[in-house]
């Protein structure tokens, strides 16, 4: 008999450890540590020179930690069928089966709920209003209308720019021109990257219904054309941080730098559009752009 509660206790142990495993695959924690990231560089830019409390830290690093989880939870909750249908997200926690639907949005709702609970208690009620409205515009107008439009990924774009701007808030208790260029910066540098990802998988993403490309039908070179016109606005708005830069010519010369390198990758994009290997190019370098960017800006104060 002892031996098999051992064997019981060790199966409810294992169980638990996947289920926990599930609700972290749930977050999709890649994406999360990414978009988190920015929320601590806006934290950091806004802090720097003055000596922000261990407690504030924490709360705005821990809520934003929340709210991020929660709008990628309810996004699979709610699209779980349609990544049945698509190999690069076949085997995520819902339509795999190690969770229902039901967990999927109980959790996310419940790490939603929490994140802005501990914003608001600990951090400010502007940064928990930008939480929220980031969480329930990715949830309930990005996520249905990629099913519908291609103008979803304007829309996926407004909460995806929060973060950086929310870490800057949280740090200054208010808004400023700086937090809106974090924005800016954030929301330009998803279209480049977003759209090289509806291209690499643009058939799998018809196949569920999805209308991820810049319009309809869009081509690959039509794709490529944006994503440079895109990259080039996004190294704008990065330069426009040289004033606010204690060492604005090494601010510049670093920017200017990482935007040529993004650039290059974008022009390769648009040369040989049909090549997998270069929308791979504007992936990656922009995957590394944005907190190569953001640690740069931290360096030059």
């Amino acid at each position: 008999m002892k031996t098999a509660v051992r064997l019981t206790g060790a199966s409810q142990l294992e169980w638990a450890m996947q289920k926990l495993h599930a609700y972290w695959l749930l977050s999709k924690p890649r994406v999360t540590i990414l978009v988190w990231l920015t929320t601590a560089a806006g934290l950091t830019l806004g802090g720097w020179g003055q000596t922000l409390s261990a407690g504030l830290i924490a709360a705005t690093l821990l809520g934003s930690w929340l709210v991020i989880a929660s709008a990628n939870a309810l996004n699979q909750a709610y699209e779980w069928r349609r990544d049945a249908l698509m190999t690069r997200t076949a085997q995520r926690p819902i339509p795999s089966g190690r969770i229902s639907p039901w967990e999927g949005w109980l959790v996310g709702t419940l790490w939603g709920a929490l994140g802005t609970l501990t914003l608001a208690l600990w951090v400010n009620l502007p940064v928990a209003v930008l939480g929220a409205v980031s969480t329930l515009l990715y949830a309930f107008a990005y996520t249905p209308l990629k099913q519908r439009t291609h103008f979803s990924t304007a829309i996926g774009a407004i909460p995806g720019a929060i973060p950086p701007m929310a870490g800057w808030v949280a740090a200054q208790s208010g808004f400023s021109i700086e937090a809106w260029l974090l924005f800016a910066l954030q929301f330009v540098w998803q279209f480049p990257h977003f759209w090289a990802i509806a291209w690499l998988y643009r058939d799998e993403y018809a196949k569920a219904g999805f209308h991820m490309l810049p319009y309809p039908d869009a081509t690959a070179e039509a794709t490529a054309r944006l994503a440079l016109w895109y990259t080039l606005a996004m190294i704008a708005i990065s330069l426009m941080f040289a004033p606010f830069a204690t060492q604005g010519w090494l601010y510049l010369f670093g920017a200017a730098t990482l935007g040529l390198w993004a650039l290059r990758a974008a022009y390769r994009f648009l040369k040989t559009p049909e090549a997998i290997s270069s929308a791979r190019g504007v992936l990656m370098s922009s995957v590394l752009y944005l907190p190569l960017l953001f640690i740069w800006m931290i360096v030059s104060l």
